[in-house]
Protein backbone atom coordinates (compact mmCIF):
# COMPACT_ATOMS: atom_id res chain seq x y z
CA UNK A 1 0.00 0.00 0.00
CA UNK A 2 1.30 3.57 -1.09
CA UNK A 3 2.34 5.96 1.78
CA UNK A 4 -0.07 8.80 2.01
CA UNK A 5 1.49 12.41 1.80
CA UNK A 6 1.52 13.92 5.17
CA UNK A 7 -0.53 16.85 6.66
CA UNK A 8 2.09 17.65 9.41
CA UNK A 9 0.95 19.71 12.02
CA UNK A 10 3.99 22.34 11.53
CA UNK A 11 5.93 24.02 14.59
CA UNK A 12 8.56 26.85 14.31
CA UNK A 13 11.35 24.64 16.28
CA UNK A 14 12.67 22.56 14.41
CA UNK A 15 13.28 18.20 15.78
CA UNK A 16 16.20 16.55 14.59
CA UNK A 17 16.20 12.59 15.11
CA UNK A 18 19.27 10.34 15.14
CA UNK A 19 18.63 7.11 13.56
CA UNK A 20 19.72 3.90 14.64
CA UNK A 21 18.52 0.95 15.40
CA UNK A 22 15.22 1.65 16.89
CA UNK A 23 14.19 3.50 13.77
CA UNK A 24 14.88 0.52 11.20
CA UNK A 25 11.70 -0.97 12.03
CA UNK A 26 9.00 -1.02 9.20
CA UNK A 27 6.90 2.04 9.72
CA UNK A 28 9.02 3.85 12.08
CA UNK A 29 10.34 6.73 9.83
CA UNK A 30 7.21 7.35 8.48
CA UNK A 31 5.96 7.26 12.14
CA UNK A 32 8.57 9.94 13.16
CA UNK A 33 7.90 12.19 9.69
CA UNK A 34 4.21 12.51 10.94
CA UNK A 35 5.15 13.44 14.23
CA UNK A 36 7.32 16.09 13.51
CA UNK A 37 10.68 14.98 12.47
CA UNK A 38 12.04 17.38 10.16
CA UNK A 39 16.03 16.09 9.89
CA UNK A 40 17.71 12.95 10.17
CA UNK A 41 20.69 12.44 11.83
CA UNK A 42 23.34 9.91 10.90
CA UNK A 43 25.97 9.15 13.90
CA UNK A 44 28.78 8.58 12.26
CA UNK A 45 30.65 7.40 15.69
CA UNK A 46 28.38 4.64 15.48
CA UNK A 47 27.33 1.69 12.82
CA UNK A 48 28.96 1.01 9.41
CA UNK A 49 28.44 2.72 5.88
CA UNK A 50 26.46 0.01 4.73
CA UNK A 51 23.49 0.41 7.59
CA UNK A 52 24.10 3.93 6.97
CA UNK A 53 23.66 3.37 3.73
CA UNK A 54 20.50 1.79 3.45
CA UNK A 55 18.90 4.17 6.45
CA UNK A 56 19.52 7.43 4.51
CA UNK A 57 17.82 5.38 1.23
CA UNK A 58 14.79 5.02 3.53
CA UNK A 59 14.73 9.26 4.40
CA UNK A 60 14.61 9.39 1.01
CA UNK A 61 11.83 6.93 0.48
CA UNK A 62 9.90 8.68 3.18
CA UNK A 63 10.68 11.62 2.12
CA UNK A 64 9.31 11.39 -0.97
CA UNK A 65 6.36 9.39 -0.50
CA UNK A 66 5.15 12.17 2.14
CA UNK A 67 6.52 14.81 0.09
CA UNK A 68 8.07 16.42 3.31
CA UNK A 69 11.48 17.72 2.32
CA UNK A 70 13.76 16.22 5.36
CA UNK A 71 17.23 17.43 5.96
CA UNK A 72 20.30 14.91 6.07
CA UNK A 73 22.98 15.30 8.65
CA UNK A 74 25.66 13.28 8.65
CA UNK A 75 27.75 13.86 12.56
CA UNK A 76 31.95 13.06 12.27
CA UNK A 77 33.51 11.48 14.79
CA UNK A 78 36.07 14.15 15.43
CA UNK A 79 39.46 13.49 17.26
CA UNK A 80 37.00 11.28 20.30
CA UNK A 81 38.12 8.66 22.21
CA UNK A 82 35.30 5.21 22.72
CA UNK A 83 34.90 2.31 24.80
CA UNK A 84 35.41 -0.63 22.64
CA UNK A 85 33.09 -3.83 22.14
CA UNK A 86 31.93 -4.90 25.44
CA UNK A 87 30.02 -8.44 26.20
CA UNK A 88 26.49 -8.44 26.15
CA UNK A 89 26.94 -4.52 24.37
CA UNK A 90 26.65 -2.79 28.14
CA UNK A 91 28.56 -2.90 31.71
CA UNK A 92 27.41 -1.40 34.89
CA UNK A 93 30.27 0.73 36.98
CA UNK A 94 29.64 0.78 40.94
CA UNK A 95 31.13 3.36 43.19
CA UNK A 96 34.35 2.00 44.60
CA UNK A 97 34.95 -0.65 42.59
CA UNK A 98 38.22 -0.81 40.10
CA UNK A 99 38.01 -1.61 36.43
CA UNK A 100 41.25 -1.00 33.99
CA UNK A 101 41.27 0.61 30.89
CA UNK A 102 43.08 -1.75 28.35
CA UNK A 103 43.89 -2.54 24.58
CA UNK A 104 42.35 -5.51 24.66
CA UNK A 105 39.57 -6.62 26.57
CA UNK A 106 41.34 -9.16 29.09
CA UNK A 107 38.37 -10.26 31.77
CA UNK A 108 35.33 -8.37 33.33
CA UNK A 109 37.18 -6.16 35.00
CA UNK A 110 38.64 -4.48 31.87
CA UNK A 111 37.07 -1.94 29.03
CA UNK A 112 38.69 -1.87 26.25
CA UNK A 113 39.39 1.47 24.80
CA UNK A 114 38.82 1.78 20.77
CA UNK A 115 42.42 4.45 20.78
CA UNK A 116 45.12 2.98 21.82
CA UNK A 117 47.09 6.04 22.11
CA UNK A 118 44.84 7.12 25.12
CA UNK A 119 46.61 4.69 27.78
CA UNK A 120 50.10 6.40 27.43
CA UNK A 121 48.39 9.78 27.67
CA UNK A 122 46.45 9.35 30.86
CA UNK A 123 48.52 10.19 34.46
CA UNK A 124 47.46 9.20 38.31
CA UNK A 125 44.99 11.62 39.81
CA UNK A 126 43.42 12.62 36.79
CA UNK A 127 40.07 12.13 35.78
CA UNK A 128 38.50 10.62 33.12
CA UNK A 129 34.69 10.43 31.99
CA UNK A 130 32.72 7.85 30.30
CA UNK A 131 29.19 8.12 28.27
CA UNK A 132 28.88 12.16 28.31
CA UNK A 133 30.06 12.45 31.90
CA UNK A 134 27.54 10.31 33.66
CA UNK A 135 30.52 8.05 34.56
CA UNK A 136 33.63 9.40 36.62
CA UNK A 137 36.81 7.38 36.99
CA UNK A 138 39.74 8.11 38.84
CA UNK A 139 43.21 7.07 37.44
CA UNK A 140 44.94 4.82 40.42
CA UNK A 141 47.87 3.36 38.08
CA UNK A 142 49.30 3.87 34.59
CA UNK A 143 51.21 1.98 31.98
CA UNK A 144 50.78 1.49 28.27
CA UNK A 145 48.78 -1.21 28.28
CA UNK A 146 46.53 -1.05 30.85
CA UNK A 147 45.14 1.91 33.07
CA UNK A 148 43.74 1.11 36.62
CA UNK A 149 40.46 3.62 37.76
CA UNK A 150 38.45 3.81 40.59
CA UNK A 151 34.93 4.27 39.94
CA UNK A 152 33.81 7.77 41.54
CA UNK A 153 30.29 8.25 39.96
CA UNK A 154 29.17 4.29 38.80
CA UNK A 155 26.67 4.15 35.99
CA UNK A 156 26.32 1.95 32.98
CA UNK A 157 28.24 2.12 29.96
CA UNK A 158 27.98 0.64 26.57
CA UNK A 159 30.07 -0.53 23.32
CA UNK A 160 31.19 3.17 21.85
CA UNK A 161 30.66 5.50 24.70
CA UNK A 162 32.98 8.05 24.98
CA UNK A 163 35.67 8.82 26.92
CA UNK A 164 36.81 12.41 28.10
CA UNK A 165 40.22 13.35 29.63
CA UNK A 166 39.72 17.34 29.82
CA UNK A 167 42.96 16.71 32.82
CA UNK A 168 45.08 15.00 30.16
CA UNK A 169 47.43 16.80 27.46
CA UNK A 170 45.40 15.12 24.58
CA UNK A 171 44.38 17.26 21.56
CA UNK A 172 43.54 16.28 18.18
CA UNK A 173 43.43 17.54 15.15
CA UNK A 174 40.33 18.55 12.96
CA UNK A 175 39.85 16.46 10.77
CA UNK A 176 41.30 13.13 11.49
CA UNK A 177 41.44 10.42 9.43
CA UNK A 178 38.82 8.49 10.15
CA UNK A 179 36.99 11.69 9.50
CA UNK A 180 38.27 11.99 6.65
CA UNK A 181 36.66 8.66 5.47
CA UNK A 182 33.55 9.34 6.73
CA UNK A 183 33.13 12.73 5.30
CA UNK A 184 33.80 11.16 1.55
CA UNK A 185 31.41 8.70 2.20
CA UNK A 186 28.77 11.35 2.88
CA UNK A 187 29.47 12.99 0.37
CA UNK A 188 28.73 10.31 -1.96
CA UNK A 189 25.56 10.31 -0.34
CA UNK A 190 24.18 14.11 -1.27
CA UNK A 191 23.40 14.55 2.55
CA UNK A 192 23.07 18.06 3.41
CA UNK A 193 24.77 18.68 6.37
CA UNK A 194 28.10 17.57 7.57
CA UNK A 195 28.20 18.21 11.48
CA UNK A 196 32.13 18.71 12.35
CA UNK A 197 32.84 17.66 15.99
CA UNK A 198 35.23 19.43 18.71
CA UNK A 199 35.74 22.16 16.89
CA UNK A 200 38.12 24.94 18.15
CA UNK A 201 38.53 27.33 15.81
CA UNK A 202 37.67 28.75 11.93
CA UNK A 203 40.53 26.94 10.59
CA UNK A 204 39.02 23.20 11.65
CA UNK A 205 36.42 24.31 9.19
CA UNK A 206 38.42 25.75 6.97
CA UNK A 207 40.07 22.10 6.81
CA UNK A 208 37.03 20.14 6.42
CA UNK A 209 35.70 22.35 3.62
CA UNK A 210 39.70 21.70 1.99
CA UNK A 211 38.68 17.68 1.71
CA UNK A 212 36.05 18.72 -0.78
CA UNK A 213 38.01 18.01 -4.27
CA UNK A 214 34.96 17.87 -6.78
CA UNK A 215 31.31 19.20 -6.74
CA UNK A 216 29.64 21.37 -4.30
CA UNK A 217 30.28 21.48 -0.60
CA UNK A 218 27.59 20.46 1.84
CA UNK A 219 26.51 22.76 5.08
CA UNK A 220 28.74 22.91 8.10
CA UNK A 221 27.38 22.30 11.26
CA UNK A 222 29.83 23.58 13.96
CA UNK A 223 29.65 21.24 17.30
CA UNK A 224 30.43 24.19 20.41
CA UNK A 225 31.94 20.67 22.95
CA UNK A 226 35.50 22.38 24.20
CA UNK A 227 36.31 25.11 25.95
CA UNK A 228 38.51 26.34 22.97
CA UNK A 229 35.50 26.63 21.09
CA UNK A 230 33.62 29.17 23.95
CA UNK A 231 36.73 31.33 23.73
CA UNK A 232 36.67 31.99 19.77
CA UNK A 233 33.07 31.19 19.48
CA UNK A 234 32.24 34.51 17.21
CA UNK A 235 34.77 33.32 14.63
CA UNK A 236 33.58 29.82 14.86
CA UNK A 237 29.98 31.14 13.83
CA UNK A 238 30.81 33.86 11.38
CA UNK A 239 32.91 30.60 9.57
CA UNK A 240 30.11 27.96 9.97
CA UNK A 241 26.63 27.28 7.75
CA UNK A 242 25.24 26.38 11.84
CA UNK A 243 26.41 25.64 15.19
CA UNK A 244 25.13 23.02 17.57
CA UNK A 245 25.40 23.40 21.67
CA UNK A 246 26.52 19.84 21.88
CA UNK A 247 26.06 19.56 25.72
CA UNK A 248 27.34 16.13 25.96
CA UNK A 249 31.26 17.06 25.79
CA UNK A 250 30.39 20.79 26.82
CA UNK A 251 29.76 19.59 29.79
CA UNK A 252 32.56 17.18 30.26
CA UNK A 253 35.33 19.06 28.62
CA UNK A 254 34.26 22.59 30.76
CA UNK A 255 32.82 22.98 33.86
CA UNK A 256 29.40 21.79 33.81
CA UNK A 257 27.60 24.71 36.46
CA UNK A 258 28.46 26.69 33.50
CA UNK A 259 26.42 24.79 30.60
CA UNK A 260 23.03 26.82 31.00
CA UNK A 261 24.95 30.38 30.46
CA UNK A 262 27.13 28.52 27.64
CA UNK A 263 24.27 27.20 25.85
CA UNK A 264 22.31 30.97 26.36
CA UNK A 265 25.79 33.00 24.89
CA UNK A 266 26.02 30.08 21.94
CA UNK A 267 22.57 30.34 20.91
CA UNK A 268 22.42 34.81 20.94
CA UNK A 269 25.68 34.42 18.82
CA UNK A 270 23.99 32.30 15.92
CA UNK A 271 20.64 34.59 16.22
CA UNK A 272 22.46 37.69 15.96
CA UNK A 273 24.79 36.16 13.09
CA UNK A 274 21.78 34.56 11.45
CA UNK A 275 22.97 31.10 11.64
CA UNK A 276 20.83 27.90 12.58
CA UNK A 277 21.32 26.72 16.02
CA UNK A 278 20.54 23.23 17.40
CA UNK A 279 20.34 22.31 20.87
CA UNK A 280 21.07 18.67 21.36
CA UNK A 281 21.93 15.74 24.34
CA UNK A 282 19.73 14.35 27.27
CA UNK A 283 16.76 16.60 26.14
CA UNK A 284 14.40 13.62 26.88
CA UNK A 285 16.78 11.50 27.83
CA UNK A 286 14.59 9.18 30.24
CA UNK A 287 12.42 8.48 27.05
CA UNK A 288 15.61 5.59 26.19
CA UNK A 289 13.40 4.04 29.01
CA UNK A 290 10.59 4.98 29.87
CA UNK A 291 7.02 6.62 27.79
CA UNK A 292 7.16 9.89 30.11
CA UNK A 293 9.89 12.44 30.47
CA UNK A 294 10.64 13.90 33.78
CA UNK A 295 9.32 17.25 34.38
CA UNK A 296 12.68 18.93 34.23
CA UNK A 297 13.29 17.37 30.75
CA UNK A 298 10.41 18.99 29.20
CA UNK A 299 11.35 21.95 30.73
CA UNK A 300 14.79 22.28 29.64
CA UNK A 301 12.98 22.06 25.86
CA UNK A 302 10.61 24.62 26.72
CA UNK A 303 14.03 27.08 27.58
CA UNK A 304 15.82 26.36 24.67
CA UNK A 305 12.87 27.19 22.33
CA UNK A 306 12.62 30.49 24.71
CA UNK A 307 16.47 30.94 24.21
CA UNK A 308 15.90 30.95 20.61
CA UNK A 309 17.32 28.01 19.43
CA UNK A 310 16.06 26.51 15.81
CA UNK A 311 16.50 23.28 16.32
CA UNK A 312 16.50 20.75 19.47
CA UNK A 313 17.90 17.01 18.99
CA UNK A 314 17.08 13.79 20.08
CA UNK A 315 20.01 11.67 20.21
CA UNK A 316 19.71 7.89 22.22
CA UNK A 317 16.18 8.55 22.50
CA UNK A 318 15.55 8.07 18.74
CA UNK A 319 18.39 5.47 18.22
CA UNK A 320 18.30 3.23 20.86
CA UNK A 321 15.10 4.13 22.71
CA UNK A 322 12.37 1.90 23.49
CA UNK A 323 9.65 4.62 22.81
CA UNK A 324 11.33 6.80 19.53
CA UNK A 325 7.97 7.81 18.16
CA UNK A 326 6.54 8.90 21.47
CA UNK A 327 9.72 10.80 21.84
CA UNK A 328 9.21 12.26 18.75
CA UNK A 329 5.25 13.14 19.83
CA UNK A 330 6.11 14.27 23.10
CA UNK A 331 9.08 16.71 21.68
CA UNK A 332 6.64 18.38 19.24
CA UNK A 333 4.11 18.96 22.27
CA UNK A 334 6.19 20.78 24.34
CA UNK A 335 7.32 22.89 20.99
CA UNK A 336 3.68 23.52 20.69
CA UNK A 337 2.88 24.64 23.67
CA UNK A 338 6.04 26.60 24.32
CA UNK A 339 5.43 28.94 21.25
CA UNK A 340 1.95 28.98 21.90
CA UNK A 341 2.08 30.76 25.19
CA UNK A 342 6.00 32.23 24.78
CA UNK A 343 7.19 35.30 23.55
CA UNK A 344 6.99 34.90 19.51
CA UNK A 345 7.12 37.82 18.50
CA UNK A 346 9.83 39.69 16.48
CA UNK A 347 13.43 38.96 18.52
CA UNK A 348 15.48 41.46 17.06
CA UNK A 349 13.49 44.52 17.20
CA UNK A 350 15.53 48.15 17.51
CA UNK A 351 16.36 48.89 13.78
CA UNK A 352 19.64 50.23 14.65
CA UNK A 353 20.71 46.38 14.97
CA UNK A 354 19.43 45.63 11.91
CA UNK A 355 22.79 44.97 9.13
CA UNK A 356 21.97 46.80 5.85
CA UNK A 357 21.73 42.96 3.82
CA UNK A 358 19.28 42.02 6.24
CA UNK A 359 16.64 45.43 6.18
CA UNK A 360 14.31 43.97 3.60
CA UNK A 361 13.86 40.46 5.79
CA UNK A 362 13.21 42.25 8.75
CA UNK A 363 10.81 44.88 7.53
CA UNK A 364 8.65 41.69 5.97
CA UNK A 365 8.78 40.42 9.25
CA UNK A 366 7.34 43.36 10.83
CA UNK A 367 4.90 44.03 7.82
CA UNK A 368 3.39 40.55 8.28
CA UNK A 369 2.75 41.10 11.75
CA UNK A 370 0.81 44.75 11.62
CA UNK A 371 -1.06 42.97 8.09
CA UNK A 372 -1.71 39.94 9.84
CA UNK A 373 -0.41 37.53 7.28
CA UNK A 374 -0.79 33.89 7.66
CA UNK A 375 2.68 33.40 5.90
CA UNK A 376 6.13 35.16 4.96
CA UNK A 377 6.42 33.74 0.97
CA UNK A 378 10.03 33.95 -0.27
CA UNK A 379 11.27 32.57 -3.56
CA UNK A 380 15.50 31.72 -2.85
CA UNK A 381 18.35 30.80 -4.45
CA UNK A 382 20.04 29.72 -1.36
CA UNK A 383 20.22 29.19 2.11
CA UNK A 384 21.23 32.95 3.24
CA UNK A 385 18.21 34.18 1.47
CA UNK A 386 16.35 32.02 3.79
CA UNK A 387 18.45 33.21 7.03
CA UNK A 388 18.20 36.75 6.30
CA UNK A 389 14.43 36.65 7.01
CA UNK A 390 14.17 33.53 9.96
CA UNK A 391 17.11 35.72 12.10
CA UNK A 392 13.92 38.22 12.90
CA UNK A 393 11.85 35.14 14.31
CA UNK A 394 8.51 35.85 12.44
CA UNK A 395 5.59 34.47 14.30
CA UNK A 396 4.14 33.33 10.75
CA UNK A 397 6.06 30.47 8.88
CA UNK A 398 8.33 31.02 6.49
CA UNK A 399 7.14 29.32 3.05
CA UNK A 400 10.58 29.16 0.95
CA UNK A 401 10.40 28.51 -2.88
CA UNK A 402 13.05 26.35 -4.31
CA UNK A 403 13.38 24.48 -7.49
CA UNK A 404 16.17 22.96 -5.78
CA UNK A 405 15.43 19.68 -3.53
CA UNK A 406 18.45 19.99 -1.87
CA UNK A 407 18.19 23.48 -0.63
CA UNK A 408 14.65 22.80 0.18
CA UNK A 409 15.88 20.01 2.54
CA UNK A 410 18.89 22.14 3.53
CA UNK A 411 17.02 24.85 4.79
CA UNK A 412 14.59 23.12 7.02
CA UNK A 413 16.60 23.10 9.59
CA UNK A 414 16.24 27.07 9.92
CA UNK A 415 13.42 28.13 13.01
CA UNK A 416 10.29 28.92 10.95
CA UNK A 417 10.76 28.01 7.66
CA UNK A 418 8.95 25.69 5.34
CA UNK A 419 9.92 24.27 2.07
CA UNK A 420 8.49 23.96 -1.01
CA UNK A 421 10.30 22.69 -4.31
CA UNK A 422 8.95 24.22 -7.45
CA UNK A 423 9.72 23.48 -10.77
CA UNK A 424 12.39 24.91 -12.69
CA UNK A 425 12.06 28.29 -15.14
CA UNK A 426 8.56 28.88 -13.18
CA UNK A 427 7.45 32.13 -13.32
CA UNK A 428 6.41 34.50 -9.92
CA UNK A 429 2.78 34.22 -10.53
CA UNK A 430 2.93 30.39 -10.75
CA UNK A 431 5.02 29.79 -7.88
CA UNK A 432 2.74 32.08 -5.75
CA UNK A 433 -0.24 30.01 -6.91
CA UNK A 434 1.39 26.61 -5.80
CA UNK A 435 2.28 28.45 -2.97
CA UNK A 436 -1.53 29.68 -2.19
CA UNK A 437 -2.36 25.86 -2.77
CA UNK A 438 0.16 24.24 -0.73
CA UNK A 439 -0.80 26.82 2.42
CA UNK A 440 -4.56 25.72 2.16
CA UNK A 441 -4.05 22.38 1.42
CA UNK A 442 -2.14 22.50 5.17
CA UNK A 443 -4.75 24.64 6.39
CA UNK A 444 -2.30 27.51 7.30
CA UNK A 445 -3.90 29.96 4.80
CA UNK A 446 -7.73 29.85 3.33
CA UNK A 447 -9.38 32.11 1.05
CA UNK A 448 -9.20 35.70 1.40
CA UNK A 449 -6.33 35.72 3.68
CA UNK A 450 -2.78 38.21 3.24
CA UNK A 451 0.84 37.01 2.60
CA UNK A 452 3.79 39.17 2.29
CA UNK A 453 5.74 37.86 -0.44
CA UNK A 454 9.76 39.01 -0.56
CA UNK A 455 11.49 38.18 -3.81
CA UNK A 456 14.67 39.44 -6.26
CA UNK A 457 13.88 41.53 -8.81
CA UNK A 458 17.47 40.42 -10.64
CA UNK A 459 19.85 37.38 -10.97
CA UNK A 460 21.81 38.26 -8.08
CA UNK A 461 21.27 36.87 -4.12
CA UNK A 462 19.63 39.92 -2.84
CA UNK A 463 15.79 40.05 -2.09
CA UNK A 464 14.79 43.54 -3.00
CA UNK A 465 11.01 43.36 -3.55
CA UNK A 466 8.27 43.07 -0.61
CA UNK A 467 4.42 43.47 -1.39
CA UNK A 468 1.10 42.01 0.31
CA UNK A 469 -0.26 39.89 -1.86
CA UNK A 470 -4.56 38.38 -0.85
CA UNK A 471 -4.41 34.42 -1.16
CA UNK A 472 -7.25 33.50 -3.90
CA UNK A 473 -8.26 29.58 -4.53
Amino acid sequence: MPIRPALITWQHTKIVCTLGPSTDPPGVLEALVRSGMDVARINMSHGTHAEHTVRIDRVRRVSQALAQPIAILADLPGPKFRIGTLDDGSRRLEDGMVVYLCAEAQGSDCLPVRDHELLPALRVGESVYLADGSVQLRVKASSAERIACEVGIGGTVRSGSGINAPESRLSGLVPTEDDRRHLAFALSQGVDWIGVSFVQSADDLARVRACVRDGPVPLLMAKIEKRGALMNLDEIVAAADGVMVARGDLGVETDLAEIPLAQKRIIAVANAKARPVVTATQMLESMVEHERPTRAEVTDVANAVLDGTDAVMLSAESAIGRHPVAAVEMMQRVLAATEAGGNSAIRLNAPESIPPDAALGFSACQLADRVGAKAIIAPVRNQAMVAAIARFRPVVPILALSASQALCRSIVMLRGVLALNTSEGEDAQAQISRATKWLFDRAIARSGDRAVVISSAGEDDELDTLQVATLRD
